[in-house]
This record gives C-alpha cells, structure tokens and sequence, in this order.
C-alpha cells in the first residue's frame, strides 16, 4: 500500500479531531487514486476523508466530479467489511460520474442525486433522477436513458436501470420498467411494460412495438420482440 501523498495551499493537523485539514487546490493521492478540491479533511484514524468545492476524483478510466464527497477505506466502522487497498466513495451535490472509452475516444456520462462507487469492484450504484448518456460520436448522436436507479458493473460492462426507465436518441426511443445494458455485446433488453420506436429524420415515429420483453441490438440496429407483442407500423410522415 502507498502512502498517503497530500497538497495544498493551506494544510494543518487537528488535534482535537485527529483531522488532516488542506485547503487551496487541495490535493490527496493514494494508490491509483486521486482526490481534488477546494477543501479536503482527512481522518487518517477514522480512515474516511471529506472534500467540497470543486471536487474531482481520478480512478483510471472514470473521473467523478462532485460539490461534496465522502471516500471510505479499510478500517472505516461506516463500511467494516472493505477489504485491502478497498474503499468506498460516496458523492454528492449534482454528481457527474465520466467513463473514457479510450478506443472509440467516446464519453460516457452518469449523473443523478447521489453515486456510490465500490473500488475493488468497480461497481457504480446512482440514486434518484438517474441519466446516463452515451456518447454515439458526431455521426450517430448521443443515446440518453433515464430512470430512478442504476447499477453498473464497469468492469463487467453491465448495467440495471430501473423505475420508469425512459430511452432518447437521435433514431429512436422507448420507455419500460427495467433496462439491461451489454456494452461488449452493444445490446440491451428492455424489459416489463416496454416499449420502442423509431424516428424518421424529422423525428416522426415510423413504427413502435410493445411487449414485455424487448431486445435491441445497437449495432446491427435491429429489434426482437419477446412475449406478448403488439405492434404498430406507420408509413409516411
């Protein structure tokens, strides 16, 4: 385990609280992790750490920006089963969770009320207002799915959207109670009440289909309707 490396303009130890206080471009490193903000209170006996103003955290692939945010470590009583080199990062205050696809050179963006994000797992739970946008790049658009609750497993490249799960894109859209998202596979099944359509260029719906199972495959750009089905066909503007 690598030591805790700390900047900042301003910095001083509370003794009465045990605290590490940094102020000014305030900076923490540890590990492959990197914390940024205005203010930054490290409890290194508590082992959890506070930041607001400007908050920034560096984990490889994701960058999470954040008005306040909480991280957790091994030994913290808040989280006691983290394991070594684990922790536990909790973000507030209009969070924004950014996940570069270094080979596409595309964005993906997840915002919503509240993001937790597991470090050995590399998994990202989002709560309340969730949206997540995925960067299609100049030709395709961007694909906007909303819902209540999300969680993804980055490594896996797997994700649950839940409650009132709503898709916009620039070709198509739908609605359901549930989505499950393939990333590899470029896939996701909407699942429960669901509903799809496709637009025409001037966004009219050209045709929808309803059934409690739908599976659209993103980039072969086709849709396969499982259970009962309904569907409509419109032709024409």
């Amino acid at each position: 385990v690598q030591k805790i490396q700390t900047k900042a303009l301003y910095s001083y130890f509370e003794q009465k609280t045990g605290e590490l206080i940094l102020k000014g471009a305030a900076q923490i490193h540890r590990d492959d992790i990197s914390l940024y903000a205005d203010k930054i209170f490290y409890h290194e006996s508590k082992k959890e750490a506070f930041a607001s103003g400007s908050v920034r955290l560096e984990m490889g692939k994701l960058t999470l920006f954040a008005g306040q945010l909480r991280v957790y470590m091994k030994g913290s009583k808040a989280f006691s089963y983290l394991k070594e080199d684990d922790a536990v990062v909790i973000a507030q205050k209009h969070p924004r969770l950014v996940e570069k696809n270094e080979e596409t050179d595309q964005e993906n963006e997840i915002t919503a009320v509240e993001i937790k994000f597991y470090k050995s797992s590399e998994k990202i739970e989002a709560f309340e207002n969730v949206r997540l946008i995925q960067g299609g790049g100049a030709s395709e658009g961007d694909t906007r799915i909303t819902g209540e609750y999300m969680e993804y497993l980055h490594l896996q490249g797997k994700a649950l959207i839940k409650n009132k799960v709503k898709i916009e894109s620039p070709k198509m859209g739908g609605h359901g109670d549930r989505l499950i998202y393939y990333r590899q596979d470029e896939k996701f099944y909407l699942i429960g009440n669901a509903l799809i359509y496709e637009l025409g260029e001037n966004g009219q719906k050209l045709n929808e289909v309803s059934s409690q199972k739908i599976l659209h495959l993103v980039k072969e750009k086709r849709t396969i309707q499982m259970g009962d089905v309904e569907g409509i066909i419109r032709v024409g503007p």
